[in-house]
């Protein structure tokens, strides 16, 4: 198919009219108390509502949703961590971990992200890297290999350092690459789990922070992310929301009421970013066939693409269709000819295969000697 397409006819059609399922408000209607906020489309990445988004603020122990994606890439889940007396002296939200304690380094970052124990993300960077130094440099490079350049990790738990901020906006992209990984998904959609020292001696119950995990509104279900409180961050959340099909993520940064700036962000997000780009199996172009009981043949997408798009980048979306020169019948309906990319400042959020519609047969023989 790849080789097919680069002899393609590249044909553009801009959108001229795509309306959202409501009426759109604005962002001031919001009313957030958030110091910084962002709303995303996990799908395509882009960011449905902005406020102060690249600007680096505290972060507090949202800190946590790359400190415990890496455990999850870098180590063995099986592998024991034992306890440093360093990570069991750490203040705050706490596992109340002792020195010597074992357990398994995906235990660990359970107790990391669902119960946002500092003590836990710093005994998974003294494991992994030697010291919270060394971890929060590999933090800051994973970071930038995801695109996010607006941050600063100094430390895997969030309290309060010199320099240690995080742009909403590259929070939420992080959180986007995190949510592709299935073992961090479940983690921090886990509402209440325990984690067993590996002598069998302790059990530490985990309760997750986020007070709104699970929480339904109409299409709207909060599946996750991460919490972070402290003096200096105020309070955060970055959360993950099922919304008829799509994901949504949203970050918001030295709020003061973290859950209700969430809620509206996600409704702003359910009531004025949906929108159908294309009708599946509709004619969206008609190829020439070679041959063929009849001149064209119909072309369209197998079903409908419905993205997510705010109100106010609806103007700057195009559909662009790639299609082949000519069929040669016999087409069956369902063969491939072409594909369709739907793009937002012309950065590709979505690409799909374009089909033949319907049956085409081979021209009769009498057919051909009448013409």
């Amino acid at each position: 198919m790849r080789g097919s397409l680069r002899c393609l006819l590249p044909i553009i059609f801009m959108v001229l009219l795509l309306i959202p399922s409501s009426k759109a408000c604005t962002a001031g209607e919001l009313s957030l108390t958030a110091d910084a906020a962002v709303l995303m489309d996990y799908q395509s990445g882009a960011a449905l509502y902005t406020y102060n988004a690249t600007k680096p603020l505290p972060p507090a122990s949202t800190t946590k949703v790359l400190a415990g994606l890496l455990s999850l890439e870098l180590g063995d889940g099986k592998e024991s961590v034992m306890v440093d007396p360093y990570s069991a002296s750490l203040e705050g939200t706490s596992l109340y971990l002792k020195t010597g304690q074992k357990f398994s380094l995906y235990d660990i970052t359970k107790g990391a992200l669902i119960n946002s124990g500092n003590d836990a993300a710093a005994a998974i960077a003294v494991h992994m890297a030697g010291s919270e130094e060394q971890f929060a440099a590999l933090m800051n490079y994973k970071a930038k290999t995801v695109g996010c350049w607006q941050n600063n990790f100094s430390n895997p738990h969030g309290l309060p350092q010199d320099g240690h901020a995080v742009s909403a906006y590259d929070l939420a992209r992080i959180t986007r690459y995190a949510l592709r990984n299935n073992d961090f998904r479940q983690i921090v959609g886990t509402k209440s789990d325990r984690i067993i020292e590996l002598s069998g001696s302790d059990v530490i119950i985990l309760d997750n922070t986020n007070r709104i995990l699970g929480h339904k509104d109409g299409d709207i279900e909060i599946i996750g992310v991460k919490t972070g409180t402290t003096s200096e961050a105020g309070e955060c959340l970055v959360a993950a929301a099922k919304n008829k099909g799509h994901l949504l993520i949203s970050v918001v940064l030295g709020s003061s009421n973290r859950y209700a700036d969430t809620l509206k962000l996600m409704e702003y997000g359910a009531k004025n970013c949906h929108y159908t780009a294309v009708k599946g199996k509709k004619t969206l172009y008609q190829v020439p066939v070679k041959r063929g009981s009849c001149d064209t043949a119909a072309v369209g997408t197998a079903s409908d693409i419905s993205l997510m798009v705010s109100p106010q980048q609806l103007p700057l979306v195009d559909k662009r269709l790639y299609l082949k020169s000519s069929l040669r019948a016999p087409c069956r309906k369902g063969e491939p000819a072409g594909r369709i990319e739907i793009r937002l400042e012309n950065n590709i959020i979505c690409s799909t295969e374009l089909i033949v519609l319907q049956d085409v047969p081979r021209r009769s023989f009498w057919m051909r000697k009448g013409k």
